[in-house]
């Protein structure tokens, strides 16, 4: 939900408080809309507040049905990818999947040695009796030396989020340059890194 869907909302809510007073009989008077205002901005800083902070304090997320995935979480991932110059598969590789989250949206960043991807479009599916999903679209970049063997691609990825609260994130991807793979994220860091060194060095994965 965006902002100007609160104001929408909001709007709504004086139309149909003004036409259940007129029902009532009551006359409306230029006065009554002057707290409209103050009611909107009121309405806006809960709204960014509960949507930022508030729903992921304590129990909140559980009551919600909403799982807390933000921060950095330590796996891998196993591609069926083959290298151009070996003509080898090369198995499961470390990587850390970066989310942001806030309760309407997430944002997403795989970081492997090699490369950097970035999610275009993402959701969150959560219901109370089966769990929840994360699904993305993303762009890959690997780094500029290793584009020669190995191209910027596009792509989807499906997580299922394992646990109350999430211990495990597991599920696959797919490529437009006809690769796909396996991904296992069983390990968590609320730290939310930039790079694969970063995330590497993050003492939280030590443990």
């Amino acid at each position: 939900m965006k902002r100007a869907n609160v104001y929408i909302v909001v709007a709504i809510a004086v139309v149909v408080w003004a036409a259940l007073l007129q029902w009532q009989g009551v006359t409306l008077k230029p006065s009554y809309l002057k707290p409209y205002s103050w009611a909107v901005a009121a309405a806006v800083v809960v709204f960014e507040a509960f949507d930022r902070w508030l729903w992921r304090v304590g129990p909140v997320p559980r009551l919600m049905g909403r799982p807390l995935v933000r921060g950095t979480w330590q796996g891998e991932f196993d591609s069926t990818w083959v290298d151009p110059a070996t003509g080898a598969r090369l198995g499961p590789r470390p990587a850390y999947l970066v989310i942001g989250q806030t309760y309407w949206n997430i944002t997403v960043r795989l970081l492997t040695s090699e490369s950097q991807s970035r999610s275009l479009v993402g959701a969150l599916s959560a219901t109370r009796d089966q769990g929840a999903t994360m699904q993305w679209t993303y762009m890959n970049e690997p780094r500029l030396r290793l584009q020669a063997g190995s191209r910027i691609h596009h792509g989807a990825v499906m997580l299922d989020v394992h646990g109350h609260p999430p211990g495990r994130l597991t599920g696959s991807y797919w490529t437009d340059r006809d690769t796909k793979g396996e991904l296992t994220f069983e390990r968590h860091s609320p730290r939310l890194h930039s790079d694969f060194a970063g995330a590497a060095a993050d003492a939280a994965f030590s443990h």
